[in-house]
């Protein structure tokens, strides 16, 4: 697999540009690390990033053309949504955040049925804070809506060998699905994470 070529496509609060074969929402609490896991998966530092949780206030399109094999060449779009929990700017910009991205899912799980599928999801946890209610009441949403989830462990390089395994099974069984262990930093799990990507693109 190849990355030919990457763009910011979209940087609106409201309905992105659509013309992906495949999209795939990024959702998360706040300083999880989406722009980072991002930047790593498509080699480049296109996705802004801060140490302050809550910068991302908007829908943020990375179109991405891969080749995936000789004769496969597929359009991704990676969708970088605002994260939950922390926001700068107390209640009222929390509420702008589940606005933008309550509807975001809305449109899109509306059209299911049309030319273009739902989105899939990648719903990141982060590993070093794996139990918190606002991972599970946005893990519970999503399963509400129908929306395929793959749940992705982030910052696992900080975690013991150990640790991980048990963080793994945790949350399997909390998920009821498949946990994928990435780190941005160290580059583990990123090629396991882009063959899920693609795999039914």
């Amino acid at each position: 697999m190849k990355i030919l070529e990457v763009d910011l496509v979209s940087r609106a609060a409201g309905d992105p540009t659509r013309a992906a074969t495949t999209e795939i929402a990024l959702v998360g609490r706040s300083n999880v690390g989406k722009s980072s896991l991002i930047n790593a998966l498509i080699r480049r530092k296109l996705a802004r990033t801060s140490r302050a949780p809550g910068k991302t206030d908007r829908v943020n399109v990375y179109r991405v053309r891969l080749a995936i094999a000789a004769n496969r060449v597929d359009t991704i779009d990676l969708v970088d949504l605002p994260g939950y929990g922390y926001t700068r700017g107390g209640a009222k910009r929390a509420e702008a955040f589940a606005e933008v991205t309550g509807a975001y899912f809305t449109e899109r799980t509306d059209r299911r049925d049309a030319d273009r599928p739902a989105p899939r999801v990648l719903h990141l946890v982060d590993t070093r804070h794996p139990e918190l209610d606002a991972d599970r009441d946005a893990n519970r949403w999503l399963a509400d809506h129908g929306l395929a989830v793959l749940t992705v462990g982030t910052k696992a390089d900080t975690l013991a060998r150990a640790e991980r395994t048990r963080l793994t099974r945790l949350l399997e069984e909390r998920t009821g699905g498949a946990v994928l262990l990435v780190s941005a930093k160290s580059g583990e799990g990123l090629k396991e994470l882009w063959r899920a990507i693609v795999a039914e693109g």
